[in-house]
């Protein structure tokens, strides 16, 4: 062979190296910005959810106190039940 032929087999190889390492940087980088671009909307999502779960807190709550309150009314509606029973036996 040519020193010119091996000469040009190494040029284009090393050409095909060098386009090679390009494209995984450039690959590399586009990872890299979805990472982040993932992250960021994972970490909006994880505000989002403790937005939420904070307001099933509060609703828990609220919950709460109208059983609560809804079980309170019922023992005074029983009491006057009886109270209006009493009144009507005693006519």
């Amino acid at each position: 062979m040519s020193v010119w032929v091996i000469a040009a087999i190494v040029v284009v190889a090393i050409a095909i190296l060098a386009l090679a390492a390009v494209s995984m940087q450039k690959r590399k980088r586009r990872r890299e910005i979805e990472k982040m671009r993932l992250s960021e909307r994972a970490g909006g999502h994880r505000q989002e959810a403790e937005v939420h779960a904070s307001k099933a807190a509060e609703h828990e709550e609220a919950a709460r106190e109208a059983a609560e309150r809804a079980e309170r009314e019922r023992q005074q509606a029983e009491r006057h039940g009886e109270k209006a029973d009493d009144l009507e036996r005693k006519l």
